[in-house]
């Protein structure tokens, strides 16, 4: 009687804790479908700042970083879960090389678009500035829960 009473409760636990499972990860879908839907478009961002770059603080610049952030943030984030995927199951290496090919060829236009973005800021004194305040960049990547670049090269 007693194995069966522990049996029922650990295939109870089991459901609650599959259903929180399955919850969590709907939750995290929204969540990131939200961010994308929210995520200023980096085309703008570019535009914006050949045009008035030259004129902002390095509080300005500081800011049109966070918003290149969240604009790349969904490739970031697909591209760390492939590389920990990568990490966790080595046999299926073929398949996430394919992957991340489609990850890159999905957000081709970023890489051009966050290169000119660098060389704009580069160009300027307050660009310059915020580039190389690599703290302030740690600090804000962590914030806006952008994964670390390191990892998903």
């Amino acid at each position: 009687m007693k194995k069966l009473l522990i049996g029922m409760f650990a295939f109870v636990l089991c459901l609650g804790m599959n259903s929180c499972i399955k919850e969590n990860k709907e939750a995290a879908e929204k969540a990131v479908e939200e961010v994308v839907e929210k995520a200023p478009a980096l085309a703008d961002i570019v535009a914006k700042a050949k045009a008035e770059g030259a004129n902002w603080s390095v509080d300005e610049w500081k800011e049109q970083f966070k918003q290149v952030m969240l604009a790349i943030k969904p490739m970031m984030v697909e591209m760390s879960d492939l590389v920990k995927n990568m990490k966790d199951d080595p046999s299926k290496m073929a398949e996430m090389v394919k992957e991340s090919e489609n990850i890159q060829k999905k957000y081709a236009d970023l890489n051009k678009l966050m290169e000119e973005f660098s060389e704009i800021a580069e160009a300027t004194e307050n660009g310059k500035v915020v580039i190389d305040d690599e703290e302030w960049g740690k600090k804000m990547m962590e914030e806006l829960g952008i994964p670390d670049p390191d990892e998903v090269e």
